[in-house]
């Protein structure tokens, strides 16, 4: 080929790759153009869009910021329940493992030496979980626990391989008294649910709500967050009175301890609101262990229970015996059957009546307490010496119909509504009208046959001294918010009118009677305006022969006010001879303390002496012979649950 040839081939070749070339890149440049057009459009269009996208790629962090739940304070301001701020020990095994393992042993150095762990179980624990990033090796430590921990982390000078431990912040419910109240109290579950008690009832109440912090890490690196900031619970201020509710357990647990009953329960209110000043049971627990059942059980019964065995056993521990246990009350009853005929006017304190130590109702022979009777007795008497042929007299002339109807009056047989849970009405363990026979209706007559729960008859009795208004009876006085600020006042609710001003009265000397010169005497407190009525009432089955003994008792002022009202009952004391003394002195113990607390004293000299020697409540239990005799009908219990 000749050199010619050659030249022009190489040219036209040239010629050929450059435009290719210039083909290429023109295509280059449209496609560029194109993109850069595409780019533009996207970030124009959905640029918002897309941005959060990667952003939700980077670095992310959601951490709750948990309230605190209220306090509960009694009504002079003593915490009696608490939130106290815990911390939940956190690592994050995959750092601690990073990093060719840099951080490895300075963590589990620093860990093992501040905690107490063991090395061989911490390295364990750690590797067990290498590709987790959250794990709880321990709970509720308190800010003296960790700062040892957190002045080695803030020393990165010395420390600056200690890494992947981090603390969560969080409320532990803390009870500073332990078993104090602990009926009344109740306490909380998971998730800070109330359980039983004010933590119960006013659970919401006490709740806040958790804040949040979200945060993430931009392209930067810098580290963007939100804040919200967590609403703490309100604070509940009960009618409780931290002192009065000391002295009542303490003796409490001296009279369980010398009389070993079932139980023992004490009910104090201030008569002219209904305020629960102190209410206990004998059984009570410790509200930080509530599920400890020890102080009840031996290791071995708790080992031998089944999972439903302990849970009833964990219920009747948490039950309040004040407003869910039921009896009959007894003698106490008897001021409601003379009310009633007060109202009806069927009975006046010009009446007299003549106890000779029975009543025959049909085929039925129902006894007086005392065998030979009392023989002729004022109104007033009637009560002051407990006599049960008085009152089946006066209810034989009511008839069962206006019997009942009074019951209901004085609200037996239905809910008080004390702002507790767990109360128990009654309603199936009362007699209607329908199905209450003339020997039912003679045996209700002296609280038999039909049964009550204390803060039934409490709450009953208050009205009865009070000048005749019942209140519903209740353990919370005020709401206070975050600040300290009261956001809510729980007023004295007026339910009902349950007799006059001047029947009152007449109950009011009737009781003081019983104090001074009747069943009541052991009560006597020196100086003291007291008024009460005792009860022994007596227990199914009958020929088991045991009692329930009780005191309800009042102290007044110069001007005939009651001022304080406490009521104890004593379920099957230990005794060599049952006696209801075995509670006015409980109930006389318990006052001897508390009036002068409470800024009550004495305004009267020493009470009359006694003006009726053969009335000895220590010596002559009522209701206690022939009792399984008397009663026609079944068991209350056995006919209506």
């Amino acid at each position: 080929m000749s050199e010619n040839n050659v030249v022009r081939r190489k040219a036209r070749l040239t010629r050929y790759m450059n435009i290719k070339l210039i083909v290429f890149f023109l295509l280059v440049v449209a496609m560029l153009i194109f993109l850069s057009y595409r780019i533009f459009m996207i970030v124009y269009s959905s640029g918002d869009k897309y941005t959060k996208q990667v952003l939700n790629q980077q670095q992310y962090s959601s951490t709750t910021i948990p309230y605190k739940r209220g306090d509960i304070v009694d009504r002079n301001g003593v915490v009696l329940a608490t939130s106290i701020k815990v911390y939940n020990l956190i690592l994050d095994p995959k750092i601690i493992l990073s990093e060719d393992g840099k951080y490895y042993d300075a963590t589990i150095d620093a860990l093992c030496s501040v905690f107490g762990y063991s090395e061989g179980e911490l390295i364990e624990y750690i590797n067990d979980r290498a590709t987790k990033s959250y794990a709880i090796k321990e709970k509720n430590l308190e800010y003296q626990d960790i700062k040892p921990f957190l002045d080695i982390q803030n020393d990165t000078k010395n420390y600056p391989y200690v890494k992947g431990v981090w603390f969560e912040e969080q409320y532990m419910r803390k009870y500073p008294f332990s078993t104090l109240a602990s009926n009344v109290i109740g306490f909380t579950g998971y998730g800070n649910v109330g359980n039983w008690g004010i933590e119960g009832s006013y659970s919401d109440i006490l709740n806040g709500t958790n804040g949040r912090k979200y945060g993430y890490v931009d392209e930067n690196n810098n580290m963007e967050s939100v804040i919200k900031e967590a609403v703490d619970g309100n604070t509940v201020v009960s009618t409780i009175d931290f002192n009065v509710q000391t002295i009542v357990e303490k003796y409490i647990a001296q009279w369980k301890e010398q009389y070993t009953p079932e139980n023992i329960g004490v009910v104090i209110v201030d008569p002219n609101t209904n305020e629960v000043i102190a209410m206990s049971g004998d059984v009570s627990y410790d509200l930080n262990n509530p599920r400890d059942l020890t102080g009840l059980y031996t290791e071995e019964e708790i080992e031998a229970m089944t999972d439903e065995e302990t849970l009833a056993a964990l219920n009747a521990m948490w039950r309040n015996y004040c407003i869910s246990d039921t009896y009959e009350p007894g003698s106490t009853f008897k001021p409601f059957t003379v009310l009633s005929a007060l109202e009806e006017k069927i009975v006046s304190t010009e009446d007299t009546f003549s106890c000779d130590g029975k009543e025959i109702i049909g085929e039925w022979t129902i006894k007086c307490h005392k065998n030979e009777g009392h023989g002729k007795l004022t109104l007033a008497e009637t009560v002051a010496l407990s006599c049960n042929d008085a009152m089946m007299y006066i209810t034989d002339k009511m008839g069962t119909k206006m019997f009942a109807e009074y019951q209901s009056r004085f609200n037996f047989g239905k809910l008080t509504g004390i702002d507790l849970p767990g109360e128990e009405s009654c309603v199936n363990l009362i007699y209607s009208a329908e199905n209450m026979g003339a020997s039912t209706l003679a045996t209700n007559s002296f609280g038999q046959n039909f049964n009550v729960t204390m803060i039934q008859m409490i709450s009953a009795f208050a009205s009865a001294i009070n000048g005749g208004y019942y209140y519903e009876p209740h353990v919370v006085t005020e709401i206070l918010n975050p600040a300290g600020g009261v956001s809510e006042t729980i007023g004295t609710t007026l339910v009902k009118r349950t007799t006059t001003e001047a029947n009152s009265e007449i109950i009011r000397q009737a009781c003081y009677m019983c104090v001074e010169s009747g069943s009541g005497r052991s009560a006597r407190i020196d100086g003291y305006k007291i008024g009460g009525k005792t009860g022994t009432a007596q227990k199914l089955p009958r020929e088991d022969e045991k009692y329930l003994v009780s005191f309800m008792g009042f102290v007044s002022n110069s001007s005939d006010e009651p001022q304080l009202l406490g009521y104890v009952v004593v379920d099957n004391p230990v005794m060599e001879t049952v006696s209801s003394s075995a509670a006015s002195k409980l109930w006389k113990a318990i006052m001897e303390e508390v009036l002068p607390y409470m800024n009550i004293f004495p305004e009267t000299g020493d009470l009359p002496d006694d003006n009726n020697p053969d009335v000895n409540p220590d010596e002559e239990p009522e209701n206690t012979e022939d009792f399984d005799e008397v009663y026609e009908d079944a068991p209350i219990e056995d006919e209506l649950n």
